[in-house]
């Protein structure tokens, strides 16, 4: 709940001053954020929760709304939360059947990177030969393969990296080939090529 009232703040500046000044207010969280210990604790165990699910909580969400890449289905979907949930406790695994249905994929990886160890996940990118891009996510959880926009601001594509890697043809100049971090929150490692295996 920590994390959702943070990201209230970016729903709140986002209806004020519009979606540019919200990105903006949404990644200054990224500095506040520690990512050394996981933000969920273990069940059971009376310990104090990380800091971190304030501000990592906030971008957490703000990367779903990345992931699904339709802002409509995004704020019908935080509704659908509210309407569904308020009044009641839930736990963790509820939210994570509601967006499994909604996004139509199983997004139960995706949270337990997030939630449930410490570190980000990082796109791992290296230049290959013939302009082809190889691309993978280097993270904790097997089975991770969170979708995420590349390409060029304004004509960003989506790709589906995974933990293994994989292939994209990419015509354009290297210079002019950008990784929209500024609606995930992850890291990117620029790879040696020979690293890809290429």
């Amino acid at each position: 709940q920590e994390g959702w009232t943070t990201y209230l703040e970016c729903m709140y500046v986002e209806h004020v001053f519009g979606y540019e000044d919200a990105l903006k207010y949404t990644n200054g969280y990224r500095s506040k954020i520690a990512n050394r210990q996981p933000i969920i604790t273990q069940r059971g165990v009376h310990r104090e929760p990380s800091q971190d699910m304030y501000f990592k909580g906030a971008l957490f969400l703000h990367t779903l709304r990345g992931v699904r890449n339709d802002d409509a289905a995004w704020w019908a979907l935080v509704r659908e939360i509210y309407d569904t949930y308020k009044y009641r406790n839930i736990m963790s695994e509820d939210l994570i059947e509601l967006f499994s249905k909604r996004y139509g994929r199983d997004m139960q990886p995706i949270f337990d990177q997030y939630l449930r160890h410490a570190k980000l996940p990082i796109l791992q990118l290296a230049w290959g030969q013939d302009q082809q891009l190889r691309y993978r996510w280097q993270a904790d959880v097997p089975g991770f393969n969170m979708p995420i926009r590349v390409g060029q601001p304004g004509k960003w594509q989506v790709i589906e990296p995974t933990l293994e890697w994989q292939t994209l043809n990419w015509e354009q100049s290297q210079t002019d080939f950008a990784v929209a971090t500024d609606l995930y929150y992850i890291e990117v490692d620029w790879q040696d090529a020979s690293a890809a295996g290429n």
